[in-house]
């Protein structure tokens, strides 16, 4: 029977955990859709956590309740990854890794199921978010639709083909 986890609120203690995460997750999960070479530029900047991240409020980690081994890590913001306020009802994902050893166990549905429901709570209307080609199916199947491949500029010279994605929520219903 697989560990149960629990999805709590990211704080700046858990900078190196969230790093450690990262370390393990992109390495071994996007070899298979991007070139080595992509990769030795983008994995030292994609492997860090943002402290900016972990102390918003709105970026979450999922825990192992046995063993408080951070097994995932995502969340949301208002601010899209290209540093750029975008409309007041649309938020974006981001940051979304799981633990290779923990895949298709729930964690990363479950990170994005509690950041869908805290950003309506925020009044978001919209999420974006900018894919991994490996992330793009779990996106899809969460409700995110396709709108542009796109190439993100992570440091002079160095760039990353990713997958803009977007979902609305559903609109209240009248009774």
């Amino acid at each position: 029977m697989p560990h149960p986890f629990f999805i709590r609120p990211a704080s700046l203690d858990d900078r190196q955990a969230v790093s450690d995460l990262f370390a393990q997750s992109y390495p071994d999960l996007l070899p298979q859709d991007y070139e080595e070479a992509v990769l030795m530029d983008a994995l030292p900047l994609i492997t860090k956590a943002r402290a900016s991240l972990l102390a918003c409020g709105t970026y979450f980690v999922a825990e192992c309740a046995e063993t408080d081994a951070i097994v995932g890590a995502g969340g949301w913001t208002d601010l899209s990854p290209s540093r750029g306020v975008s409309g007041t009802d649309l938020g974006h994902v981001r940051h979304v890794a799981t633990r290779p050893d923990w895949l298709r166990r729930g964690v990363a549905r479950s990170l994005i199921d509690v950041s869908l429901a805290s950003a309506e709570a925020h009044g978001m209307r919209q999420m974006s978010c900018m894919s991994t080609y490996t992330a793009r199916p779990f996106y899809e199947a969460m409700g995110f639709e396709e709108t542009s491949e796109v190439e993100l500029t992570l440091a002079p010279g160095v760039h990353f083909p990713a997958v803009q994605m977007r979902r609305s929520f559903c609109a209240p219903e009248h009774v």
